[in-house]
Protein backbone atom coordinates (compact mmCIF):
# COMPACT_ATOMS: atom_id res chain seq x y z
CA UNK A 1 0.00 0.00 0.00
CA UNK A 2 1.35 3.40 -0.95
CA UNK A 3 0.32 6.95 -0.13
CA UNK A 4 1.40 9.38 -2.82
CA UNK A 5 0.96 13.13 -2.39
CA UNK A 6 1.44 15.56 -5.24
CA UNK A 7 2.48 19.19 -5.31
CA UNK A 8 0.73 22.43 -6.18
CA UNK A 9 1.92 21.94 -9.75
CA UNK A 10 0.26 19.77 -12.42
CA UNK A 11 1.35 16.28 -11.38
CA UNK A 12 1.16 12.79 -12.87
CA UNK A 13 0.57 10.28 -10.09
CA UNK A 14 0.61 6.51 -10.54
CA UNK A 15 -0.21 3.90 -7.93
CA UNK A 16 1.15 0.40 -7.34
CA UNK A 17 -0.50 -2.99 -7.56
CA UNK A 18 -1.64 -2.55 -3.97
CA UNK A 19 -4.35 -0.48 -2.36
CA UNK A 20 -3.02 3.05 -2.79
CA UNK A 21 -3.96 6.58 -1.70
CA UNK A 22 -3.19 9.32 -4.23
CA UNK A 23 -3.56 13.01 -3.24
CA UNK A 24 -3.02 15.52 -6.04
CA UNK A 25 -3.41 18.90 -4.23
CA UNK A 26 -3.47 21.92 -6.61
CA UNK A 27 -2.83 21.87 -10.38
CA UNK A 28 -4.31 20.03 -13.34
CA UNK A 29 -3.32 16.52 -12.37
CA UNK A 30 -3.41 13.04 -13.94
CA UNK A 31 -4.02 10.20 -11.46
CA UNK A 32 -4.17 6.43 -12.03
CA UNK A 33 -4.22 4.08 -9.06
CA UNK A 34 -3.20 1.01 -11.03
CA UNK A 35 -4.20 -2.44 -9.73
CA UNK A 36 -5.94 -2.75 -6.39
CA UNK A 37 -8.80 -0.93 -4.74
CA UNK A 38 -7.45 2.62 -4.68
CA UNK A 39 -8.50 5.97 -3.23
CA UNK A 40 -7.79 9.01 -5.45
CA UNK A 41 -8.29 12.70 -4.65
CA UNK A 42 -7.80 15.29 -7.37
CA UNK A 43 -7.75 18.40 -5.21
CA UNK A 44 -8.17 21.77 -6.86
CA UNK A 45 -7.67 22.06 -10.62
CA UNK A 46 -9.02 20.30 -13.69
CA UNK A 47 -7.96 16.73 -12.95
CA UNK A 48 -8.19 13.34 -14.68
CA UNK A 49 -8.72 10.32 -12.42
CA UNK A 50 -8.59 6.91 -14.13
CA UNK A 51 -9.31 3.32 -13.16
CA UNK A 52 -9.06 0.12 -15.19
CA UNK A 53 -8.51 -2.40 -12.40
CA UNK A 54 -10.02 -2.88 -8.98
CA UNK A 55 -12.78 -0.98 -7.23
CA UNK A 56 -11.49 2.56 -6.89
CA UNK A 57 -12.97 5.56 -5.12
CA UNK A 58 -12.55 9.00 -6.70
CA UNK A 59 -13.00 12.50 -5.32
CA UNK A 60 -12.49 15.17 -7.95
CA UNK A 61 -12.40 18.20 -5.66
CA UNK A 62 -12.55 21.72 -7.03
CA UNK A 63 -12.35 22.19 -10.79
CA UNK A 64 -13.73 20.55 -13.92
CA UNK A 65 -12.65 16.95 -13.46
CA UNK A 66 -12.86 13.74 -15.53
CA UNK A 67 -13.52 10.59 -13.52
CA UNK A 68 -12.89 7.63 -15.84
CA UNK A 69 -13.67 3.93 -15.37
CA UNK A 70 -12.68 1.38 -18.03
CA UNK A 71 -14.29 -2.04 -17.67
CA UNK A 72 -14.64 -1.73 -13.90
CA UNK A 73 -16.94 -0.38 -11.22
CA UNK A 74 -16.14 2.04 -8.46
CA UNK A 75 -17.32 5.20 -6.73
CA UNK A 76 -16.99 8.80 -7.91
CA UNK A 77 -17.63 12.14 -6.22
CA UNK A 78 -17.23 15.10 -8.50
CA UNK A 79 -17.06 17.98 -6.07
CA UNK A 80 -17.23 21.60 -7.16
CA UNK A 81 -17.02 22.43 -10.86
CA UNK A 82 -18.43 20.81 -13.99
CA UNK A 83 -17.36 17.19 -13.66
CA UNK A 84 -17.63 14.36 -16.20
CA UNK A 85 -18.12 10.69 -15.45
CA UNK A 86 -16.42 8.63 -18.18
CA UNK A 87 -17.37 4.95 -18.44
CA UNK A 88 -16.01 2.58 -21.11
CA UNK A 89 -17.58 -0.89 -21.17
CA UNK A 90 -17.19 -1.44 -24.92
CA UNK A 91 -15.25 -4.66 -24.38
CA UNK A 92 -18.02 -6.36 -22.38
CA UNK A 93 -21.13 -8.22 -23.49
CA UNK A 94 -22.93 -7.45 -20.23
CA UNK A 95 -26.09 -5.41 -20.02
CA UNK A 96 -25.46 -2.02 -18.42
CA UNK A 97 -28.04 -0.26 -16.27
CA UNK A 98 -27.68 3.34 -15.09
CA UNK A 99 -30.08 5.47 -13.07
CA UNK A 100 -28.75 8.97 -12.81
CA UNK A 101 -31.27 10.09 -10.21
CA UNK A 102 -30.11 7.33 -7.84
CA UNK A 103 -26.44 7.83 -8.63
CA UNK A 104 -26.00 4.16 -9.38
CA UNK A 105 -25.06 1.90 -12.30
CA UNK A 106 -24.28 -1.77 -12.64
CA UNK A 107 -23.31 -4.38 -15.21
CA UNK A 108 -22.90 -8.13 -15.29
CA UNK A 109 -23.77 -10.13 -12.17
CA UNK A 110 -25.35 -7.73 -9.65
CA UNK A 111 -24.17 -9.97 -6.80
CA UNK A 112 -20.57 -9.02 -7.58
CA UNK A 113 -19.76 -5.78 -5.80
CA UNK A 114 -17.10 -4.78 -8.30
CA UNK A 115 -19.78 -4.59 -11.00
CA UNK A 116 -21.41 -1.57 -9.38
CA UNK A 117 -20.67 2.09 -9.98
CA UNK A 118 -21.75 4.85 -7.59
CA UNK A 119 -21.55 8.55 -8.31
CA UNK A 120 -22.57 11.92 -6.87
CA UNK A 121 -22.04 15.59 -7.79
CA UNK A 122 -21.51 14.66 -11.46
CA UNK A 123 -22.79 17.00 -14.19
CA UNK A 124 -21.83 15.21 -17.41
CA UNK A 125 -21.74 11.62 -18.62
CA UNK A 126 -19.51 10.13 -21.32
CA UNK A 127 -20.49 6.48 -21.74
CA UNK A 128 -19.68 3.64 -24.15
CA UNK A 129 -21.31 0.25 -23.60
CA UNK A 130 -20.88 -3.16 -25.18
CA UNK A 131 -23.25 -5.59 -26.87
CA UNK A 132 -25.71 -6.07 -24.02
CA UNK A 133 -29.24 -4.71 -23.74
CA UNK A 134 -28.62 -1.49 -21.84
CA UNK A 135 -30.93 0.83 -19.92
CA UNK A 136 -29.48 4.28 -19.34
CA UNK A 137 -31.67 6.82 -17.53
CA UNK A 138 -29.48 9.89 -17.56
CA UNK A 139 -32.09 12.58 -17.01
CA UNK A 140 -30.26 14.28 -14.13
CA UNK A 141 -27.09 15.06 -16.12
CA UNK A 142 -26.65 18.45 -17.77
CA UNK A 143 -25.07 16.81 -20.83
CA UNK A 144 -24.44 13.25 -21.98
CA UNK A 145 -22.39 11.60 -24.72
CA UNK A 146 -23.55 7.99 -24.97
CA UNK A 147 -22.74 5.26 -27.47
CA UNK A 148 -24.85 2.30 -26.46
CA UNK A 149 -23.19 -0.28 -28.69
CA UNK A 150 -24.93 -3.39 -29.99
CA UNK A 151 -28.03 -4.68 -28.24
CA UNK A 152 -31.57 -3.46 -27.71
CA UNK A 153 -30.84 -0.34 -25.69
CA UNK A 154 -32.85 2.39 -23.96
CA UNK A 155 -31.28 5.80 -23.39
CA UNK A 156 -32.94 8.86 -21.85
CA UNK A 157 -31.09 12.17 -21.93
CA UNK A 158 -31.48 15.16 -19.66
CA UNK A 159 -31.82 18.90 -20.03
CA UNK A 160 -28.57 19.53 -21.87
CA UNK A 161 -27.33 19.23 -25.44
CA UNK A 162 -26.87 15.48 -25.64
CA UNK A 163 -25.15 13.21 -28.16
CA UNK A 164 -26.53 9.66 -28.26
CA UNK A 165 -26.05 6.75 -30.66
CA UNK A 166 -27.92 3.51 -30.19
CA UNK A 167 -25.62 1.18 -32.09
CA UNK A 168 -26.98 -2.01 -33.63
CA UNK A 169 -30.21 -3.40 -32.25
CA UNK A 170 -33.75 -2.15 -31.63
CA UNK A 171 -33.05 0.94 -29.57
CA UNK A 172 -35.24 3.49 -27.79
CA UNK A 173 -33.62 6.93 -27.48
CA UNK A 174 -35.03 10.05 -25.81
CA UNK A 175 -33.14 13.32 -26.01
CA UNK A 176 -35.15 15.22 -23.42
CA UNK A 177 -34.64 18.97 -23.17
CA UNK A 178 -31.84 20.68 -25.05
CA UNK A 179 -30.49 20.68 -28.58
CA UNK A 180 -29.69 17.00 -28.96
CA UNK A 181 -28.10 14.82 -31.65
CA UNK A 182 -29.48 11.29 -31.71
CA UNK A 183 -28.46 8.38 -33.98
CA UNK A 184 -30.47 5.18 -34.14
CA UNK A 185 -27.74 3.37 -36.10
CA UNK A 186 -28.64 -0.17 -37.23
CA UNK A 187 -31.95 -1.76 -36.27
CA UNK A 188 -35.58 -0.68 -36.08
CA UNK A 189 -35.26 2.18 -33.61
CA UNK A 190 -37.54 4.60 -31.80
CA UNK A 191 -35.86 7.99 -31.46
CA UNK A 192 -37.44 11.08 -29.87
CA UNK A 193 -35.52 14.34 -29.72
CA UNK A 194 -37.78 15.92 -27.11
CA UNK A 195 -37.90 19.68 -26.64
CA UNK A 196 -35.16 21.71 -28.30
CA UNK A 197 -33.67 22.09 -31.76
CA UNK A 198 -32.64 18.48 -32.28
CA UNK A 199 -30.88 16.45 -34.96
CA UNK A 200 -32.33 12.95 -35.29
CA UNK A 201 -30.93 10.23 -37.56
CA UNK A 202 -32.66 6.90 -38.04
CA UNK A 203 -29.86 5.37 -40.13
CA UNK A 204 -30.55 1.76 -41.23
CA UNK A 205 -33.79 0.06 -40.24
CA UNK A 206 -37.51 0.81 -40.13
CA UNK A 207 -37.39 3.61 -37.59
CA UNK A 208 -39.89 5.73 -35.68
CA UNK A 209 -38.45 9.24 -35.35
CA UNK A 210 -39.87 12.29 -33.58
CA UNK A 211 -38.46 15.77 -33.26
CA UNK A 212 -40.64 17.05 -30.45
CA UNK A 213 -41.01 20.75 -29.82
CA UNK A 214 -38.37 22.88 -31.54
CA UNK A 215 -36.82 23.41 -34.97
CA UNK A 216 -35.58 19.90 -35.68
CA UNK A 217 -33.64 18.13 -38.44
CA UNK A 218 -34.59 14.50 -39.02
CA UNK A 219 -33.11 12.04 -41.53
CA UNK A 220 -34.74 8.64 -41.77
CA UNK A 221 -31.89 6.95 -43.63
CA UNK A 222 -32.45 3.49 -45.10
CA UNK A 223 -35.68 1.67 -44.30
CA UNK A 224 -39.40 2.37 -44.13
CA UNK A 225 -39.48 5.12 -41.51
CA UNK A 226 -42.21 6.94 -39.61
CA UNK A 227 -41.16 10.55 -38.98
CA UNK A 228 -42.96 13.24 -36.97
CA UNK A 229 -41.43 16.68 -36.74
CA UNK A 230 -43.71 17.95 -33.96
CA UNK A 231 -44.02 21.64 -33.15
CA UNK A 232 -41.52 23.98 -34.78
CA UNK A 233 -40.06 24.65 -38.21
CA UNK A 234 -38.54 21.28 -39.00
CA UNK A 235 -36.45 19.82 -41.85
CA UNK A 236 -37.46 16.21 -42.43
CA UNK A 237 -35.98 13.72 -44.91
CA UNK A 238 -37.15 10.16 -45.42
CA UNK A 239 -34.06 8.76 -47.14
CA UNK A 240 -34.36 5.41 -48.90
CA UNK A 241 -37.54 3.46 -48.27
CA UNK A 242 -41.29 3.94 -48.13
CA UNK A 243 -41.56 6.61 -45.46
CA UNK A 244 -44.37 8.42 -43.67
CA UNK A 245 -43.38 11.97 -42.75
CA UNK A 246 -45.50 14.39 -40.70
CA UNK A 247 -44.43 17.99 -40.33
CA UNK A 248 -46.70 18.93 -37.44
CA UNK A 249 -47.21 22.55 -36.40
CA UNK A 250 -44.77 25.03 -37.96
CA UNK A 251 -43.27 25.93 -41.31
CA UNK A 252 -41.65 22.63 -42.21
CA UNK A 253 -39.43 21.33 -45.02
CA UNK A 254 -40.18 17.72 -46.02
CA UNK A 255 -38.18 15.52 -48.42
CA UNK A 256 -39.54 12.12 -49.39
CA UNK A 257 -36.40 11.13 -51.33
CA UNK A 258 -36.32 7.54 -52.67
CA UNK A 259 -39.32 5.28 -52.16
CA UNK A 260 -43.11 5.53 -52.11
CA UNK A 261 -43.48 8.16 -49.41
CA UNK A 262 -46.43 9.78 -47.63
CA UNK A 263 -45.77 13.39 -46.62
CA UNK A 264 -48.19 15.35 -44.42
CA UNK A 265 -47.58 18.98 -43.56
CA UNK A 266 -50.05 19.84 -40.83
CA UNK A 267 -50.47 23.48 -39.80
CA UNK A 268 -47.99 26.01 -41.19
CA UNK A 269 -46.52 27.07 -44.52
CA UNK A 270 -44.67 23.91 -45.52
CA UNK A 271 -42.44 22.93 -48.45
CA UNK A 272 -42.52 19.39 -49.86
CA UNK A 273 -40.28 17.54 -52.31
CA UNK A 274 -41.39 14.00 -53.10
CA UNK A 275 -38.33 12.58 -54.84
CA UNK A 276 -38.28 9.27 -56.70
CA UNK A 277 -41.16 6.84 -56.17
CA UNK A 278 -44.94 7.02 -55.99
CA UNK A 279 -45.42 9.71 -53.35
CA UNK A 280 -48.52 11.09 -51.65
CA UNK A 281 -48.11 14.66 -50.43
CA UNK A 282 -50.72 16.46 -48.30
CA UNK A 283 -50.11 20.11 -47.55
CA UNK A 284 -52.71 20.53 -44.83
CA UNK A 285 -53.33 24.00 -43.43
CA UNK A 286 -51.22 26.93 -44.56
CA UNK A 287 -49.79 28.25 -47.81
CA UNK A 288 -47.76 25.24 -48.90
CA UNK A 289 -45.29 24.42 -51.70
CA UNK A 290 -45.52 20.88 -53.10
CA UNK A 291 -43.17 19.48 -55.77
CA UNK A 292 -43.06 15.89 -56.93
CA UNK A 293 -39.27 15.87 -57.46
CA UNK A 294 -36.12 18.00 -57.53
CA UNK A 295 -34.00 17.82 -60.68
CA UNK A 296 -33.50 14.45 -62.30
CA UNK A 297 -34.78 12.18 -59.54
CA UNK A 298 -37.13 10.15 -61.69
CA UNK A 299 -40.88 10.42 -61.56
CA UNK A 300 -43.51 8.28 -59.97
CA UNK A 301 -47.27 8.35 -59.91
CA UNK A 302 -47.57 11.02 -57.26
CA UNK A 303 -50.57 12.57 -55.52
CA UNK A 304 -50.20 16.23 -54.54
CA UNK A 305 -52.98 17.61 -52.32
CA UNK A 306 -52.54 21.21 -51.25
CA UNK A 307 -55.30 21.29 -48.65
CA UNK A 308 -56.38 24.62 -47.18
CA UNK A 309 -54.43 27.75 -48.09
CA UNK A 310 -52.93 29.36 -51.17
CA UNK A 311 -50.71 26.51 -52.33
CA UNK A 312 -48.16 25.94 -55.11
CA UNK A 313 -48.15 22.45 -56.66
CA UNK A 314 -45.47 21.38 -59.16
CA UNK A 315 -45.21 18.10 -61.05
CA UNK A 316 -41.77 17.65 -62.58
CA UNK A 317 -39.06 20.29 -62.60
CA UNK A 318 -37.90 23.10 -64.85
CA UNK A 319 -34.55 21.38 -65.43
CA UNK A 320 -36.06 18.00 -66.35
CA UNK A 321 -39.48 17.55 -67.92
CA UNK A 322 -40.31 14.36 -66.03
CA UNK A 323 -43.86 15.22 -64.92
CA UNK A 324 -47.23 14.24 -66.27
CA UNK A 325 -48.19 11.33 -64.04
CA UNK A 326 -49.26 13.17 -60.91
CA UNK A 327 -52.67 13.87 -59.48
CA UNK A 328 -52.69 17.52 -58.39
CA UNK A 329 -55.48 18.76 -56.12
CA UNK A 330 -55.23 22.35 -54.98
CA UNK A 331 -57.91 22.15 -52.31
CA UNK A 332 -59.39 25.27 -50.73
CA UNK A 333 -57.59 28.55 -51.46
CA UNK A 334 -56.11 30.36 -54.45
CA UNK A 335 -53.70 27.75 -55.75
CA UNK A 336 -51.09 27.53 -58.51
CA UNK A 337 -50.58 24.21 -60.33
CA UNK A 338 -47.48 23.76 -62.52
CA UNK A 339 -46.60 20.88 -64.81
CA UNK A 340 -43.38 20.05 -66.69
CA UNK A 341 -44.35 17.19 -68.97
CA UNK A 342 -43.07 15.10 -71.85
CA UNK A 343 -45.18 13.51 -74.59
CA UNK A 344 -48.27 15.49 -73.63
CA UNK A 345 -48.89 13.68 -70.34
CA UNK A 346 -51.04 15.68 -67.95
CA UNK A 347 -52.31 13.51 -65.11
CA UNK A 348 -55.02 15.12 -62.95
CA UNK A 349 -55.47 18.89 -62.56
CA UNK A 350 -57.97 19.95 -59.90
CA UNK A 351 -57.80 23.45 -58.52
CA UNK A 352 -60.48 22.91 -55.90
CA UNK A 353 -62.14 25.86 -54.22
CA UNK A 354 -60.76 29.35 -54.80
CA UNK A 355 -59.31 31.22 -57.79
CA UNK A 356 -56.74 28.80 -59.16
CA UNK A 357 -54.13 28.99 -61.92
CA UNK A 358 -52.36 26.34 -63.98
CA UNK A 359 -48.91 26.79 -65.54
CA UNK A 360 -48.29 23.93 -67.97
CA UNK A 361 -45.05 23.32 -69.89
CA UNK A 362 -44.89 20.60 -72.55
CA UNK A 363 -41.84 19.05 -74.18
CA UNK A 364 -41.91 16.54 -77.06
CA UNK A 365 -45.68 16.67 -77.51
CA UNK A 366 -47.25 14.09 -79.84
CA UNK A 367 -48.59 15.05 -83.25
CA UNK A 368 -51.94 16.87 -83.17
CA UNK A 369 -51.73 17.38 -79.41
CA UNK A 370 -54.93 18.99 -78.07
CA UNK A 371 -55.41 20.76 -74.75
CA UNK A 372 -58.82 22.16 -73.81
CA UNK A 373 -58.90 24.30 -70.67
CA UNK A 374 -62.68 24.02 -70.53
CA UNK A 375 -62.22 20.41 -69.40
CA UNK A 376 -60.79 21.72 -66.13
CA UNK A 377 -63.67 23.59 -64.54
CA UNK A 378 -61.92 24.16 -61.19
CA UNK A 379 -59.07 26.18 -62.72
CA UNK A 380 -59.65 29.79 -63.72
CA UNK A 381 -56.46 30.86 -65.53
CA UNK A 382 -54.06 28.87 -67.70
CA UNK A 383 -50.51 29.57 -68.81
CA UNK A 384 -49.40 26.99 -71.37
CA UNK A 385 -46.14 26.67 -73.28
CA UNK A 386 -45.18 24.03 -75.83
CA UNK A 387 -41.40 23.95 -76.10
CA UNK A 388 -40.81 21.08 -78.53
CA UNK A 389 -42.92 18.40 -80.14
CA UNK A 390 -44.65 17.30 -83.30
CA UNK A 391 -46.76 19.63 -85.39
CA UNK A 392 -50.45 20.33 -85.05
CA UNK A 393 -50.81 21.63 -81.50
CA UNK A 394 -54.29 22.86 -80.51
CA UNK A 395 -54.73 24.90 -77.32
CA UNK A 396 -58.15 26.05 -76.14
CA UNK A 397 -58.72 28.38 -73.21
CA UNK A 398 -61.68 28.79 -70.90
CA UNK A 399 -63.26 31.85 -69.28
CA UNK A 400 -60.14 32.97 -67.39
CA UNK A 401 -57.07 35.00 -68.33
CA UNK A 402 -54.96 32.54 -70.31
CA UNK A 403 -51.40 32.68 -71.64
CA UNK A 404 -50.51 30.31 -74.49
CA UNK A 405 -47.14 30.03 -76.23
CA UNK A 406 -45.92 27.46 -78.75
CA UNK A 407 -42.25 27.84 -79.63
CA UNK A 408 -42.57 25.05 -82.18
CA UNK A 409 -39.20 23.36 -82.37
CA UNK A 410 -40.84 20.46 -84.13
CA UNK A 411 -39.65 16.94 -84.76
CA UNK A 412 -42.29 15.85 -87.25
CA UNK A 413 -41.95 18.42 -89.99
CA UNK A 414 -40.71 21.88 -90.92
CA UNK A 415 -43.43 23.78 -89.08
CA UNK A 416 -46.08 23.52 -86.42
CA UNK A 417 -49.52 24.58 -87.59
CA UNK A 418 -51.09 25.45 -84.26
CA UNK A 419 -54.56 26.46 -83.16
CA UNK A 420 -54.99 28.58 -80.04
CA UNK A 421 -58.37 29.77 -78.82
CA UNK A 422 -58.38 31.92 -75.70
CA UNK A 423 -62.17 31.99 -75.34
CA UNK A 424 -63.17 34.14 -72.35
CA UNK A 425 -60.83 36.31 -70.30
CA UNK A 426 -57.87 38.56 -71.05
CA UNK A 427 -55.60 36.14 -72.91
CA UNK A 428 -52.09 36.14 -74.34
CA UNK A 429 -51.56 33.81 -77.33
CA UNK A 430 -48.04 33.39 -78.74
CA UNK A 431 -47.77 31.27 -81.87
CA UNK A 432 -44.12 30.71 -82.76
CA UNK A 433 -43.21 29.16 -86.12
CA UNK A 434 -45.73 27.57 -88.43
CA UNK A 435 -49.05 28.61 -89.96
CA UNK A 436 -50.90 29.34 -86.74
CA UNK A 437 -54.52 30.21 -86.05
CA UNK A 438 -54.93 32.40 -82.97
CA UNK A 439 -58.38 33.30 -81.64
CA UNK A 440 -58.64 35.67 -78.70
CA UNK A 441 -62.33 35.25 -77.91
CA UNK A 442 -63.96 37.48 -75.30
CA UNK A 443 -61.76 39.79 -73.26
CA UNK A 444 -58.84 42.12 -73.93
CA UNK A 445 -56.41 39.76 -75.66
CA UNK A 446 -52.88 39.92 -77.02
CA UNK A 447 -52.02 37.71 -80.02
CA UNK A 448 -48.50 37.31 -81.43
CA UNK A 449 -48.25 34.75 -84.24
CA UNK A 450 -44.44 34.55 -84.48
CA UNK A 451 -43.34 34.86 -80.87
CA UNK A 452 -39.57 34.67 -80.56
CA UNK A 453 -38.92 35.78 -84.15
CA UNK A 454 -37.04 33.89 -86.83
CA UNK A 455 -38.35 32.72 -90.20
CA UNK A 456 -36.53 29.47 -90.78
CA UNK A 457 -39.59 27.26 -91.26
CA UNK A 458 -42.48 27.50 -93.75
CA UNK A 459 -44.45 30.55 -94.86
CA UNK A 460 -46.00 31.15 -91.45
CA UNK A 461 -49.22 32.50 -92.93
CA UNK A 462 -51.00 33.00 -89.62
CA UNK A 463 -54.62 33.79 -88.81
CA UNK A 464 -55.31 36.01 -85.81
CA UNK A 465 -58.83 36.67 -84.51
CA UNK A 466 -59.23 39.05 -81.59
CA UNK A 467 -62.91 38.47 -80.85
CA UNK A 468 -64.70 40.69 -78.35
CA UNK A 469 -62.66 43.13 -76.29
CA UNK A 470 -59.77 45.51 -76.78
CA UNK A 471 -57.21 43.23 -78.40
CA UNK A 472 -53.62 43.47 -79.60
CA UNK A 473 -52.68 41.36 -82.65
CA UNK A 474 -49.18 40.88 -84.09
CA UNK A 475 -48.82 38.74 -87.20
CA UNK A 476 -45.04 38.60 -87.31
CA UNK A 477 -43.33 37.28 -90.43
CA UNK A 478 -44.91 36.60 -93.81
CA UNK A 479 -48.52 36.94 -95.03
CA UNK A 480 -50.94 36.97 -92.10
CA UNK A 481 -54.67 37.53 -91.67
CA UNK A 482 -55.72 39.74 -88.74
CA UNK A 483 -59.31 40.24 -87.56
CA UNK A 484 -59.62 42.34 -84.43
CA UNK A 485 -63.33 41.70 -83.95
CA UNK A 486 -65.29 44.12 -81.80
CA UNK A 487 -63.60 46.53 -79.41
CA UNK A 488 -60.74 49.01 -79.72
CA UNK A 489 -58.07 46.80 -81.27
CA UNK A 490 -54.42 47.31 -82.20
CA UNK A 491 -53.27 45.39 -85.29
CA UNK A 492 -49.70 44.89 -86.46
CA UNK A 493 -49.22 42.73 -89.51
CA UNK A 494 -45.45 42.48 -89.40
CA UNK A 495 -43.48 41.72 -92.54
CA UNK A 496 -45.25 40.17 -95.52
CA UNK A 497 -48.47 40.90 -97.40
CA UNK A 498 -50.99 41.01 -94.57
CA UNK A 499 -54.78 41.19 -94.66
CA UNK A 500 -56.66 43.26 -92.05
CA UNK A 501 -60.33 42.29 -91.76
CA UNK A 502 -63.31 44.35 -90.59
CA UNK A 503 -66.63 42.53 -90.42
CA UNK A 504 -69.77 44.62 -90.68
CA UNK A 505 -71.43 42.82 -87.77
CA UNK A 506 -68.58 43.91 -85.48
CA UNK A 507 -68.50 47.47 -86.79
CA UNK A 508 -72.25 48.06 -86.58
CA UNK A 509 -72.35 46.92 -82.94
CA UNK A 510 -69.26 48.88 -81.95
CA UNK A 511 -68.26 52.44 -81.14
CA UNK A 512 -64.49 52.38 -80.92
CA UNK A 513 -61.39 53.15 -82.92
CA UNK A 514 -59.11 50.39 -84.16
CA UNK A 515 -55.47 50.99 -85.09
CA UNK A 516 -53.21 49.52 -87.78
CA UNK A 517 -49.65 50.31 -86.75
CA UNK A 518 -47.65 49.13 -89.78
CA UNK A 519 -49.84 49.22 -92.92
CA UNK A 520 -47.52 49.12 -95.94
CA UNK A 521 -49.03 50.17 -99.27
CA UNK A 522 -46.03 48.89 -101.21
CA UNK A 523 -45.82 45.37 -99.75
CA UNK A 524 -49.25 43.95 -100.54
CA UNK A 525 -51.11 44.77 -97.32
CA UNK A 526 -54.89 44.88 -97.76
CA UNK A 527 -57.78 46.20 -95.66
CA UNK A 528 -60.67 43.82 -96.29
CA UNK A 529 -64.28 44.77 -95.52
CA UNK A 530 -66.64 41.82 -95.06
CA UNK A 531 -70.40 42.03 -95.57
CA UNK A 532 -70.36 45.79 -96.22
CA UNK A 533 -73.22 45.70 -98.75
CA UNK A 534 -74.38 48.75 -100.67
CA UNK A 535 -76.64 50.91 -98.54
CA UNK A 536 -75.20 49.84 -95.19
CA UNK A 537 -75.10 52.32 -92.30
CA UNK A 538 -71.40 53.13 -92.75
CA UNK A 539 -71.77 54.11 -96.37
CA UNK A 540 -68.63 52.12 -97.22
CA UNK A 541 -69.07 49.44 -99.87
CA UNK A 542 -66.35 50.11 -102.49
CA UNK A 543 -63.06 51.95 -102.92
CA UNK A 544 -64.68 55.31 -103.71
CA UNK A 545 -66.90 55.22 -100.62
CA UNK A 546 -63.89 54.13 -98.57
CA UNK A 547 -61.95 57.20 -99.73
CA UNK A 548 -64.97 59.40 -99.03
CA UNK A 549 -65.07 58.17 -95.43
CA UNK A 550 -61.34 58.75 -94.94
CA UNK A 551 -59.22 61.80 -94.24
CA UNK A 552 -55.68 62.74 -93.32
CA UNK A 553 -55.04 63.43 -89.67
CA UNK A 554 -52.00 63.84 -87.50
CA UNK A 555 -49.93 60.67 -87.73
CA UNK A 556 -51.95 58.88 -90.39
CA UNK A 557 -55.32 58.35 -92.06
CA UNK A 558 -58.62 58.05 -90.19
CA UNK A 559 -61.46 55.98 -91.72
CA UNK A 560 -64.80 56.76 -90.07
CA UNK A 561 -67.71 54.32 -89.99
CA UNK A 562 -70.14 56.79 -88.42
CA UNK A 563 -68.62 60.21 -89.02
CA UNK A 564 -67.27 60.17 -85.46
CA UNK A 565 -65.22 57.83 -83.25
CA UNK A 566 -66.20 54.46 -84.71
CA UNK A 567 -63.50 53.74 -87.27
CA UNK A 568 -59.94 52.81 -88.18
CA UNK A 569 -56.76 54.82 -87.61
CA UNK A 570 -54.05 53.78 -90.11
CA UNK A 571 -50.74 55.01 -88.75
CA UNK A 572 -47.85 56.55 -90.69
CA UNK A 573 -49.51 56.91 -94.13
CA UNK A 574 -51.42 59.62 -95.98
CA UNK A 575 -54.40 59.65 -98.32
CA UNK A 576 -51.99 60.10 -101.22
CA UNK A 577 -50.43 56.73 -100.44
CA UNK A 578 -53.68 54.79 -100.87
CA UNK A 579 -54.82 53.00 -104.01
CA UNK A 580 -57.58 50.55 -104.97
CA UNK A 581 -55.07 47.73 -104.41
CA UNK A 582 -55.07 48.51 -100.69
CA UNK A 583 -58.77 47.76 -100.17
CA UNK A 584 -60.91 44.68 -100.77
CA UNK A 585 -64.58 43.86 -100.24
CA UNK A 586 -66.07 40.45 -99.59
Amino acid sequence: MATIVGTDASDTLRGTDEKDHLWALAGNDDLDGGAGNDFLVGGSGDDVLSSSSGFDEFTGGDGNDRLAFTGVGGAARGGDGVDTLVVDLSATADAFTLNGANGHARFGDPAVGANHLYFVDIERLNLTTGSGNDEIIATNFTQINVHAGAGNDRVEGGNGNDLVSGGDGRDVLFGGEGNDELHGDGGDDHVDGGNGNDQVFGDAGDDSLAGGRGDDQIDGGDGDDNINGGDGSDSLGGGNGDDTIKGGIGNDLLFGEDGADHLLGGAGDDRFYGGAGDDHIEGGEGNDFLQSAIGYQGEGYDVLDGGDGDDVLIDGSEEYYMGGNAQMHGGAGNDSLSLYSTEGQIGTLDGGEGYDKADLHFHATPENFVFDAASYSTIEDFRISVITGYKGVELYGADGNDYFVSLDTYKGGPSGDDVMDGRGGDDVLLGGTGDDHLIGGDGDDSLDADYGGGSMYGTMADILEGGNGNDTLDGGFEADTLDGGSGADILKGGSGADTFIWNYSDVSADNSTDRITDFATDSGDVISFWNFASGNATGIHDYESFIAASHDTQGGVYVSFDGDTNGIFIENISMADLSPDDVAFA
